[in-house]
């Protein structure tokens, strides 16, 4: 397949944003064209830019380019990067990445920034193979102190909690990543902090909640995780634990108006380039037995809450009941992101539609009894 990648021309806004329409569901296409706006005011102001892949007379990719100075340096954006869905898989988002890392480069820039749509997607594979490197919080406050907020914003990742940050240096440096001990105590205290904000709310203060409830945490996010690790293990595969740091704050500011969200992080195949297969592999048990874990622990842990009057047991049980209860929900959506992602729910939907729908059933079993009850 040839095609051409060039820069956008004057009056192509328009068949760009019909692509997104296209390629995109509409949660993805809404945090795209805000990129893509932000690209265009850049491209007025001369320190951004877009480019376009064309073939046989269409766009049939786009990756967008941003320029901010940071601490005195130049430093470049790689954004809004889509490829028509129908022609994925032929190096139309290798070749535009390319581009955009020359164009920033030509343009000054010592370092470069992308987000990756989670581990082991067709993105973070393709930015690793391009000397990016997962650019995690540490050392982001070590680089930029708080500023790494104005990162986050120039970034739009307060938004996507389930996305990493990818850094690449134009010296071939390469740091190493965060270690995975990290990220579980960076995941459980996350959690945790959304919940102790709850009870502050509720003023249902009482220091023996805060161990207890902490407990209870460590406890629900360790059995859904290291299920999954165990059981990948067994089939031979290695895998690492990732927080998502942007997911946990987002999680506190919705526990200060009073909800709760654990959108902590995720066990993910460590091998570079692996992909998910449902025809070839048997690996869907990996992403169902998560689930039906936290179900387990989760109906558990709503029998104690209802069983007993003590409050100090009933405040930790309701906790990891709701705790689970969402595990379950959100490793039962079945989407896949614009990065080619796949969603656990979506994987176990593909690899057994019957153990799909049980757990389905089960939630809902559950959720109609602690309404009943």
């Amino acid at each position: 397949m040839l095609f051409v990648v060039r820069e956008m021309q004057p009056g192509e806004e328009k068949e760009v944003k019909n692509l997104f329409r296209k390629s995109l569901g509409i949660i993805d296409r809404i945090a795209f064209q805000i990129s893509f706006g932000e690209a265009l005011k850049s491209a007025r102001k001369r320190c951004g830019g877009t480019l376009v892949a064309e073939f046989d007379g269409k766009i049939v990719g786009t990756v967008s380019m941003r320029i901010q100075v940071f601490k005195g340096e130049r430093t470049g954006f790689i954004d809004a990067l889509v490829s028509d869905k129908e022609l994925r898989g032929r190096a139309i988002g290798r070749s535009l990445v390319d581009g955009a890392i020359s164009w920033l480069e030509t343009h000054g820039c010592e370092v470069i920034y992308a987000t990756a749509d989670r581990y082991n997607s067709p993105s973070w594979n393709m930015f690793i193979h391009r000397r990016f490197h997962p650019y995690e919080i540490p050392a982001q406050l070590r680089d930029y102190g708080l500023d790494f907020l104005r990162l986050w914003m120039t970034e739009f990742h307060f938004i996507g909690f389930g996305t990493f940050f990818l850094r690449r240096d134009k010296e071939k440096t390469r740091r190493g990543e965060t270690r995975e001990a990290w990220h579980w105590l960076a995941a459980i205290l996350g959690v945790s902090t959304a919940w102790w904000i709850q009870i502050l709310r509720g003023q249902e203060g009482s220091l023996m909640l805060i161990p207890m409830v902490l407990t209870v945490v460590a406890v629900s996010l360790i059995a859904h995780e290291l299920s999954q690790k165990l059981v990948a293990r067994r089939l031979g595969l290695e895998t690492t634990f990732k927080a998502w740091g942007s997911g946990i704050l987002f999680s506190w500011l919705l526990a200060l108006l009073g909800s709760v969200f654990p959108a902590y992080g995720s066990t993910y195949v460590k091998q570079l380039d692996w992909w998910y297969d449902p025809e070839k592999d048997k690996t869907g048990i990996v992403f169902a037995v998560g689930p039906l874990v936290s179900l387990l622990l989760g109906s558990a842990f709503w029998t104690i809450s209802n069983l007993t009057v003590n409050r100090l047991l009933a405040v930790p049980a309701t906790v990891g009941y709701v705790t689970n209860l969402m595990i379950v929900i959100l490793n039962l959506i079945p989407i896949q992101a614009a990065g080619g992602f796949v969603w656990d729910g979506k994987k176990i939907l593909r690899w057994s539609k019957t153990l799909w729908i049980m757990l389905v059933i089960a939630i809902f079993v559950l959720i109609i009894l602690d309404l009943l009850l």
